[in-house]
C-alpha cells in the first residue's frame, strides 16, 4: 500500500507541474520533492520522465472517460437531446474540477511533437469521433445549429473548459470564483443554452 501511495503522490505532483510548467519546464527532481519522495523512488516507479508524463495523461483521460461513461450508463433510454445536454454538463463540470488536462493539452500543442501524437492517437481521436457523431446526429435532428461538426467540437471543447483553465484571469476580470459550485453550474447552463437554446 505504501508503494501505491507514493506512486499516487508522484502522479499528482507530476500532473500539477506538467500542467503549470510543461514537460520541459517540470523536472523530475522537483516532482519528487513536491511528492515528498526521493529521486531514486521516483525512478523506481517511473523509468523515465516520458513514462511519467504518459502515466499522467493516461490517468487524466481515464478519469474523464469514467465520468462520461458513468453519466451515459445512467441515461439509457433517455432521448438524444437530453442525453447530449447531460453529457455536455458532465464535460463542463469535469473540466472545472480537472483543468490540468486542458492545460497539458495546451502545453503540448505549443511543442507539437511526439507527445502530441500520443495524446491525439491514444486519447483524443476516439473522443473526437464519438463527439462528432453525436453532434452530426443533433444537427440532423434540428436540435442544434447547422454548423459543421469540427467547428462545433472546438466550440464545445473551448467553451466548456476555458473559464476554468484561465481561472486566474477569470477571477481578476469578473470577480467570479471559477471553482465555486454555483459558478460551475451557471457555466454548464450557459454552454447548454449556447448549443441547445436552453439549459
Amino acid at each position: 500500500p505504501s508503494g501505491e501511495a507514493a506512486r499516487a503522490r508522484i502522479l499528482d505532483a507530476a500532473e500539477e507541474l506538467f500542467a503549470d510548467r510543461s514537460f520541459d519546464g517540470a523536472s523530475t527532481r522537483e516532482i519528487a520533492a513536491r511528492a515528498g519522495v526521493t529521486q531514486p523512488l521516483l525512478n523506481y516507479h517511473f523509468r523515465s520522465k516520458d513514462e511519467l508524463w504518459r502515466s499522467v495523461v493516461d490517468a487524466l483521460f481515464a478519469r474523464l472517460e469514467a465520468a462520461l461513461t458513468s453519466r451515459l450508463d445512467g441515461l439509457r433510454g433517455v432521448d438524444a437531446v437530453t442525453t447530449a445536454k447531460l453529457v455536455v454538463r458532465e464535460f463542463v463540470t469535469w473540466s472545472a474540477r480537472n483543468p490540468q488536462l486542458h492545460r497539458i493539452m495546451t502545453q503540448e500543442t505549443k511543442a507539437d511533437g511526439p507527445r502530441m501524437d500520443y495524446l491525439v492517437n491514444r486519447h483524443v481521436r476516439p473522443i473526437y469521433e464519438r463527439t462528432v457523431a453525436m453532434l452530426d446526429d443533433l444537427v440532423d435532428a434540428g436540435a442544434i445549429p447547422p454548423i459543421p461538426a469540427p467547428h462545433l467540437y472546438y466550440l464545445l471543447t473551448g467553451a466548456g473548459p476555458t473559464m476554468f483553465v484561465l481561472a486566474p484571469e477569470c477571477r481578476r476580470l469578473t470577480g467570479l470564483e471559477p471553482t465555486a459550485d454555483d459558478v460551475i453550474e451557471a457555466h454548464a447552463d450557459a454552454v447548454c443554452t449556447l448549443f441547445f437554446g436552453s439549459p
